[in-house]
């Protein structure tokens, strides 16, 4: 998995949210046909995004799940050449690139949480960006453990696995021991030009009732969802989440 990130010029107010949505058409138009067509077709898609904003700069991230995903789209963003993105969309037409960077991180390294370390029973995470499920074919946007939980297991099995077949009985297991502990949410639209999906956004405490192996798992799965996303609609921008306690890098305790 790879994350690129982008840090350009800000010269006007940002709207984060209705720019990932700008960024995702853009990549889209800028990728190969067949990838691209790939991608819109997929079941769960290997990309997620996100954009962030302070003063002076906006930074395009962009999340990569598999080793295809990486090989089409990094020689698109972090070419030596590229240093403008250019949106039409948007209050801010052009990007100047002063910055660039590139994180990596393996199944291995997930793996070293799972089986290095005793992960902390108590994950605080940070619902960055509007974050739904979409369920019997409507859209839920309340933080289900089942549904967290499913979701992240499948895009799991797509990135490292090759299919979306999941554990029930484990997923049965994490549904009886995982409980929402303390939340801090609001309901936010985000929307995909004309349209809109609801979605919660904020703080979410999660604590972990099973085996220190369970919670070892959970904590593994969460650090995943900092690449993967949460959720529907990922790769415009939904469901972006990062993990403030429980787990660091590494998979040791943050103190």
């Amino acid at each position: 998995m790879k994350k690129l990130l982008l840090k350009c010029r800000r010269e006007c107010d940002i709207d984060d949210c209705r720019e990932s949505v700008y960024l995702h058409g853009w990549l889209m138009n800028h990728l190969d046909d067949d990838f691209a067509s790939e991608l819109h077709q997929a079941g769960m898609n290997p990309l997620s995004i996100q954009v962030v904003h302070d003063e002076e700069s906006v930074s395009f991230i962009i999340n990569l799940l598999t080793g295809k995903a990486c090989n089409e789209v990094e020689p698109l963003i972090m070419s030596d050449s590229r240093n403008m993105i250019r949106i039409n969309s948007g209050n801010q037409h052009e990007f100047e690139i002063i910055e660039k960077a590139v994180f990596e991180r393996s199944e291995s390294d997930l793996s070293k949480i799972f089986y290095g370390n005793d992960c902390s029973k108590v994950l605080k995470l940070k619902i960055m960006t509007p974050t739904a499920f979409k369920t019997n074919g409507k859209y839920v946007f309340l933080p289900d453990v089942r549904l967290v939980f499913q979701n992240l297991m499948k895009k799991y099995g797509c990135a490292f696995e090759k299919g979306e077949d999941i554990d029930f009985e484990l997923l049965d297991e994490i549904c009886s021991k995982v409980e929402v502990a303390a939340f801090s949410l609001k309901s936010r639209r985000f929307y995909l030009h004309k349209a809109y999906v609801n979605g919660f956004q904020g703080y979410l405490t999660l604590v972990c009732h099973g085996s220190q192996t369970l919670t070892n798992y959970i904590a593994m799965l969460l650090k995943f969802a900092e690449y993967s996303g949460i959720g529907v609609k990922t790769s415009m921008g939904m469901g972006a989440v990062r993990i403030l306690e429980g787990v660091d890098n590494v998979g040791k305790k943050n103190e």
